[in-house]
């Protein structure tokens, strides 16, 4: 693996855009989300090499690995995870593309929503789609990213047992607490 710093993936950023234009989104977008499917392909080797089999098994796993290998990309938290809907919540506190706050009028993360895109829709095993819902760029707190289930895609669910099974996660950020709720 390698690691890039923060500030080399911003002049690539700014590189792509000064040659490619308009394009450079459409090329940050494709290369966000292949990289974010190729690590969620590695995480779930990881997963099931440590005994992990299903999503439902892994929250903690997918949080933790989420937040401690952002390679650069920013500090990423997990917010939530619901794996009954498909939804999940993504915060970005630094995120490269967001660089300098406070100097756009439209969300501008457009690498970091798609390998979120990539890295969710491997690890749920459906295709998912979201949008930045708030960004550093506009100058705002953080980058916040919300990911659903493109339409038909949502996922197949048993509610015989629902009522015990714990599909939804919202995590706390204070050293690594999680709060869990059961979907009803």
């Amino acid at each position: 693996m390698v690691m890039l710093r923060r500030d080399a993936l911003t002049l690539m950023r700014k590189e792509i855009a000064r040659v490619a234009g308009v394009a450079s989104d459409v090329i940050m977008g494709i290369a966000g989300r292949r990289v974010g499917w190729e690590e969620g392909a590695a995480l779930i080797a990881k997963a099931e090499t440590l005994g992990l089999k299903a999503p439902e098994s892994f929250p903690e796993f997918v949080r933790v690995a989420v937040e401690e290998t952002n390679m650069g990309y920013g500090k990423m938290k997990l917010d939530k995870l619901d794996l009954a809907s498909g939804v999940v919540t993504v915060s970005i506190l630094n995120s490269f593309e967001a660089d300098p706050p406070g100097t756009s009028k439209n969300p501008a993360c457009v690498f970091a929503l798609s390998y979120l895109e990539g890295l969710f829709s491997k690890l749920l095993g459906i295709d998912v789609r979201g949008g930045e819902g708030s960004c550093r760029a506009q100058g705002k707190d953080l980058c916040v990213f919300n990911l659903a289930p493109k339409p038909g895609q949502e996922p197949k669910t048993d509610t015989s047992n629902q009522a015990r099974t714990t599909t939804l996660f919202e995590f706390t950020h204070s050293e690594s607490s999680s709060k869990n709720k059961s979907s009803l």
